[in-house]
Formats: structure tokens, C-alpha cells, sequence
């Protein structure tokens, strides 16, 4: 690595006939010294964990994904959109259109537990991850049938309208503002 010396150059034969004495006992290392030492056996390790990440996500990828995609529901979360979804919920523009709208303000802790689970998820492997956003997006899908909606105000017509737009006008003002 770019921050450890080159290794020594091996002795020579000749060399190897004469034993050179023992090395002196190590000085005790200065607070530089020791913080220096641990930081790169700290740059080490975590040089190890990303290898060996990096080997496990080369794994995941390989491995197929569970297909229960017979719902249609999405398998996969980013994290940065429900991150994104959360802080327009919680902003004042956000606020503002659902006071217009709905006279209230709205209830943003919805979105702020899809993003704490999104980053649950991603300290997961990648058939548990599917898994519990699969599962998640199941139980978001049966609260929302089971709900209000904004299909329940409407009644359902049995036949179409016919000649909608046809007829004396002028009669349904006098009618309407009369």
C-alpha cells in the first residue's frame, strides 16, 4: 500500500552465513507513533471488510432473486426517494398543498417509518431484503383496499350519458339562478 515502506531486499547467501545479532528490544512508541500504528491497522481492516463485501455482493448478484412477483408489488426500495418523499411531507410547501387541499395538516409519520425500514433493509442480504419489502408492500396494499378512498364518493353509472352537452343553456341558468 502507498503508506507502508517497500519490504527489505532478501540477504544474499553470503549474508546468510554470518547470523547478525538479535535486534534490540522496540523502544516504547511515541503517542504519534501508536496513533499512526492504529491507523493503519484501522485502514487494514476496514481494506479487509470492503474485499470481503465486495466478494458478497459479487455472491448476491449471482444468486437468483425469489420471484413471488406474481403481485406486481416492487421488491426493491431506494432509499434516497423515501428520504426525499419524507422531508417534501414534512416541508412547508408539502404542508401548505394538503392544507389547501384538505383543510388539515398532514400526518407525515407514514413516510418517515418508510424510510427508517428502508434503512433497516439495507444492513440485510438480498433474498431478506426482497423479502421484507415484498412483505411490507403486501401489508401497505391490504391497509389501502380495506380504507376510505377517493372512489367512494363516486357512484357508479349503469349506463353513459347521452346528448351531455346538448339542449337549451340559456333555460338551465334561468333554472339554476332562479
Amino acid at each position: 500500500m502507498f503508506w507502508s515502506k517497500p519490504p527489505p531486499p532478501s540477504p544474499s547467501p553470503a549474508e546468510n552465513a554470518n547470523p547478525a545479532p538479535p535486534p534490540p528490544p522496540p523502544l516504547p512508541q511515541t503517542r504519534e507513533e501508536q496513533a499512526d500504528s492504529e491507523l493503519a491497522a484501522l485502514i487494514a481492516e476496514l481494506d479487509r471488510e470492503h474485499t470481503e463485501n465486495a466478494r458478497a455482493t459479487e455472491r448476491n448478484k449471482r444468486v437468483p432473486a425469489a420471484n413471488d412477483d406474481k403481485t406486481g408489488l416492487p421488491t426493491e426500495m431506494n432509499c434516497l426517494t423515501a428520504f426525499d418523499e419524507m422531508f417534501y411531507c414534512y416541508s412547508f410547501g408539502g404542508q401548505f398543498l394538503n392544507i389547501y387541499r384538505y383543510g388539515s395538516f398532514r400526518d407525515c409519520s407514514e413516510k418517515s417509518a418508510d424510510w427508517r425500514f428502508c434503512m433497516k433493509t439495507k444492513v440485510r442480504g438480498e433474498v431478506a431484503r426482497r423479502a421484507m419489502i415484498l412483505a411490507r408492500n403486501k401489508e401497505k396494499a391490504a391497509k389501502y383496499k380495506v380504507g376510505k378512498s377517493s372512489e367512494d364518493v363516486w357512484n357508479v353509472r349503469k349506463e353513459p350519458v347521452k346528448d351531455a352537452f346538448n339542449g337549451n343553456f340559456e333555460d338551465l341558468r334561468d333554472t339554476i339562478s332562479g
